[in-house]
């Protein structure tokens, strides 16, 4: 499992319909094993130009001497064809090996909110991973993320580091390679089966050493860190203010601990903190994570009704339908939906609450014999296109992990730490064997990245004002992570404990995100170690109850997949969903021509998506209302590709939304 936030922004665009913001996209969904090796290497991207091989510099060995970097060359941002409002994009070259300044470059895409009053700085915003973008929540949510942390006075910075989607992208396989090797039988009956699944991290280093040979050991932490420096110096900034989430928040401390006088401030959401971990704990800390946050969506599940999957023994109709995709897997579009599958769609579905009822579906449905839905969920985390491909996540994630040292050697007692597995972690361990956990703790980094430099022990002593976020029920980054983070990082480190569900807080709870407003817009620092509590649910508004339901739109229907896929969740919203046979555009046209003259009509665009409009009011009691239609093209697209199973092939969705201030 990754490190980095699982949170859709669509939302955003919902929000800012009446404010000029631009199109928005997914972000990515955090360390993961090594994703399953290559048979060939297939081409694709641009490969940067190999470095002589050199000896390792050590991680923390001082920046290289090189000249220091232009100023960037900001201008439009145009993706897939559409410029992106609000926003603008520049690319930075930075060396491949920072110790080695003439052995080649690569070029980092870039992409900013421009301060919008007086510029004092810039933030510079990590998502995650190791491999996540961090370009596209900058582009297609920059100004929401902006405005809401009231960053007015600074450039909102994002950029998608090296190896990573539009910085070179570490393209080893192809997507027919990712979709035979990431659905591989967990638990091989036949010795074919147990050689593919042994063998594939081996055919996935041959491919990547035939591609980019010696220059993989530089796609490390450090290095990027280096290039955020480079970035700080292009922008003319003296220092650098940071947000980071997830594996984000390991790379920040890196920088910090790299430039300790060059951070101004720097928030780090949902702590990774490898540093000190054990073997036993590296193979335990995210799977007992998952494990709990599992256990409350079965609380949640067998509670309440409205879960498709309810039933008086949640966990155990999970674990038979687990037993029985991987003895009868389904076929979905000729592709394999087996327990594999079923594992990745559950995790990948806890990293927040609006996940939580499309999972219950799919489920369903798959036990039923329709896995349609259940492979979607497991696709969106996996980052498949539509068309196929796969964006660079599952390829730059196990070298990005290999090249910055966090693999440990194997435990020493494998049967001892079996039985705490099959103790601590039943449901989502309980099948693993002990030649399984041989496998899963065998060293692969040797052979995918050797000569890897030791990973960066991070340590600030500085006086900049850090703020470090975890959560208590966080299944990704357990809270233990940012207890340690925040002894690494000094007397000037703060601690927020969340208190709900979920991973990366940024946005999804007032607290925390008012908290993180104010160390990067004012540098100031809450008193003590305070703790959050999730925000509210919000409740039906009083005005509801006027809003029309137009000739030729049905009732509101249950589609936890749509208002997943948007972003939504009962406590930055109210929404219900509709389908229709009219068009986009005779639906949007029905809801403005029918809704009484008490609500104000403010503004009216697309979602950056095809097929797609959304039009925003002024709800009576001065709330926003927005009317989302989304035809059946638009459920094609990356965003929300996810519900297209769930959703009837020839109708228009019309979601309906109140949206929390």
């Amino acid at each position: 499992m990754r490190c980095s936030s699982a949170r859709r922004t669509v939302l955003a665009t919902l929000a800012l319909a009446g404010v000029g913001a631009g199109p928005v996209a997914a972000t990515t969904p955090p360390p993961t094993p090594p994703a399953p090796a290559p048979s060939a290497p297939a081409p694709s991207a641009p490969v940067p130009a190999p470095a002589a091989p050199t000896a390792p510099p050590s991680a923390t060995s001082p920046v290289a001497t090189s000249a220091a970097p232009a100023p960037l060359d900001w201008g439009p941002c145009v993706d897939q064809g559409t410029t992106l409002d609000g926003v603008e994009c520049a690319t930075l070259s930075v060396p491949i090996d920072h110790a080695s300044p003439t052995a080649g470059h690569l070029d980092l895409a870039l992409v900013r909110a421009p301060a919008r009053l007086s510029r004092q700085g810039a933030v510079l915003f990590n998502p995650g991973g190791p491999g996540g973008s961090g370009w596209n929540p900058i582009a297609n949510s920059g100004p929401y993320i902006q405005r809401r942390l009231g960053l007015e006075h600074f450039d909102v910075v994002g950029f998608d580091p090296r190896g990573v989607d539009r910085s070179g992208a570490i393209t080893c396989v192809d997507g027919a390679w990712l979709d035979r090797e990431l659905v591989l039988d967990d638990t091989p009956d036949t010795p074919a089966a147990t050689q593919a699944l042994e063998s594939s991290n081996d055919r996935f280093a041959a491919a990547c050493h035939a591609r980019y040979g010696d220059t993989l050991r530089h796609y490390s932490t450090a290095e990027t860190a280096r290039d955020m420096d480079d970035i700080r110096a292009a922008l003319g900034d003296e220092q650098l203010s940071f947000l980071g989430v997830s594996y984000g928040t390991y790379l920040g401390a890196v920088y910090a601990t790299l430039f300790p006088d060059r951070v101004r401030a720097m928030v780090l959401d949902s702590a990774y903190e490898p540093n000190g971990d054990t073997p036993e704990q590296q193979v335990l800390t995210q799977l007992v994570g998952f494990e709990g946050a599992l256990r409350n969506w079965i609380q949640w599940c067998r509670t309440d009704p409205s879960c498709a999957f309810h039933a008086p023994d949640v966990a155990a109709r999970w674990t038979a339908l687990r037993h029985r995709l991987d003895a009868h897997p389904l076929t979905v579009t000729g592709r394999p939906v087996n327990q594999v599958v079923l594992w990745r769609a559950t995790t990948a579905s806890l990293y927040a609450t609006s996940e939580w009822a499309a999972l219950g579906s799919a489920l369903a449905k798959a036990e039923s014999g329709d896995g349609a839905a259940l492979l979607a969920i497991a696709d969106r985390y996996n980052e498949r296109r539509p068309d196929g491909s796969y964006a660079s996540i599952r390829q730059s994630n196990p070298v990005i992990a290999c090249a910055s040292g966090f693999e440990l050697p194997p435990p020493a007692d494998l049967p001892g730490l079996l039985a705490t597995i099959h103790r601590q972690a039943p449901l989502l361990g309980g099948d693993l064997t002990l030649d399984g956990l041989r496998r899963e703790t065998a060293p692969e980094c040797p052979a995918l990245v050797p000569g890897a430099a030791a990973e960066v022990q991070v340590h600030y002593d500085a006086s900049a004002p850090i703020l470090v976020v975890g959560g208590t029920n966080d299944p990704a980054t357990p809270i233990r992570w940012a207890t340690e983070m925040t002894a690494a990082m000094g007397p000037s480190a703060r601690l927020v404990t969340f208190t709900g569900e979920g991973h990366g807080q940024l946005l999804t709870s007032s607290c925390v995100t008012d908290l993180e407003a104010a160390v990067l817009a004012d540098g100031q620092l809450p008193i003590g170690s305070p703790t959050c509590a999730p925000d509210p649910t919000l409740s039906r508004p009083s005005w509801w109850s006027t809003v029309p339901q137009p000739a030729g739109v049905g009732p509101v229907v249950a589609l936890p997949s749509v208002v997943a896929a948007l972003g939504l969740e009962p406590t930055n919203s109210y929404s219900e969903v509709h389908v229709t046979s009219l068009d986009v555009a005779a639906a949007t046209r029905a809801y403005v021509s029918a809704l009484p003259g008490t609500f104000r009509k403010v503004a009216e665009r697309d979602l950056g998506i095809t097929d797609t409009t959304a039009v925003s009011f002024v709800a009576p009691d001065g709330s926003i209302f927005v009317v989302a239609a989304l035809g059946p093209r638009a459920f094609d697209s990356a965003e929300l590709s996810s519900a297209k199973a769930d959703v009837p092939g020839d109708r228009t969705v019309v979601l309906l939304a109140s949206l929390a201030n």
